[in-house]
């Protein structure tokens, strides 16, 4: 769970999120007062709709982004790289604002108080239930020294968060567990193949090349040599279907591929080989 992808390799999505963090970080040195004002979550300025989302980018305290923001590297990696990139952009920005909206109804019935919330873990909650749904036997280190599968140490944070949650330390814990509710909606969404592009992204339509499509190919050009009994065709033609199944998978994840787009992937690694 250490080994940590190079940030070059990082999905744009991923990249674009740890670099706004660090952006708003270092703007507070400059004017922390105003950022906090203008940025914070405050339950009792909620008509202030930005403010929903503009919190989850907001730290002050230099241990509290380096936590969050390397607990985001090491869970959203392989989560983004499942559900894809567009999701996963929904999945974490979701995520940051159902954990604010999860305080309200807490703080009208006066069981939190006014204080301000700033900080990226309730998005995170949401990126780190997401790996549990994704990956429920990776072993991870709890608390960075007990290893443990993440499908039982996610039952331990939420217990951390419940039990901590009128301690009164100065951290949001209902947020968290907004974070944690709207990660599982979504996963069970994604999981169950419920089309979420259709509400939150529109998606170019995915043409499909069946084997005639492929035959057609190799009849026009009868002087191309013809490879496999799968699919035949011309050799432009093949990595033009072979570039719109891998920008399928970066868009909408593996999970999304059609029997005859996986059969392909199969094939195409096959004739590579050779």
């Amino acid at each position: 769970m250490l080994g940590l992808t190079p940030f070059k390799y990082l999905p744009k999505p991923m990249k674009a999120i740890l670099i706004a963090n660090l952006a708003v970080y270092l703007l507070t040195w400059l004017d922390g007062y105003n950022i906090l004002f203008f940025g914070a979550f405050i339950p009792s300025r909620a008509s202030e709709l930005w403010r929903f989302l503009s919190y989850a980018f907001v730290h002050f305290n230099f241990m509290h982004i380096l936590f969050n923001m390397l607990m985001f590297w090491m869970f959203a990696t392989e989560v983004c790289k499942s559900i894809g990139e567009k999701n996963f952009t929904t999945l974490y920005l979701t995520s940051a604002i159902f954990a604010s909206v999860f305080s309200l109804p807490l703080y009208t019935l006066g069981l939190i108080g006014n204080n301000p919330v700033v900080g990226a873990s309730g998005a995170l909650f949401g990126v780190m239930v997401a790996y549990a749904f994704l990956f429920p036997e990776q072993t991870i280190l709890m608390f960075f020294i007990i290893p443990m599968k993440i499908k039982h140490a996610i039952w331990i944070f939420i217990a951390i968060d419940l039990f901590m949650a009128n301690s009164g330390d100065g951290v949001a814990h209902f947020t968290h567990l907004g974070g944690v509710l709207s990660g599982y909606l979504f996963m069970l969404l994604w999981s169950k193949n419920i089309p979420l592009k259709s509400f939150f992204v529109r998606q170019k339509k995915q043409e499909t090349y069946s084997k005639e499509y492929f035959r057609e190919q190799a009849k026009r050009q009868p002087s191309s040599p013809l490879e496999g009994e799968l699919h035949k065709g011309s050799a432009s033609a093949k990595e033009e279907r072979l570039n719109e199944i891998l920008e399928k998978i970066n868009l909408t994840g593996l999970q999304s591929l059609t029997q005859e787009e996986r059969d392909y992937l199969q094939w195409f690694g096959r004739q590579n080989k050779k």
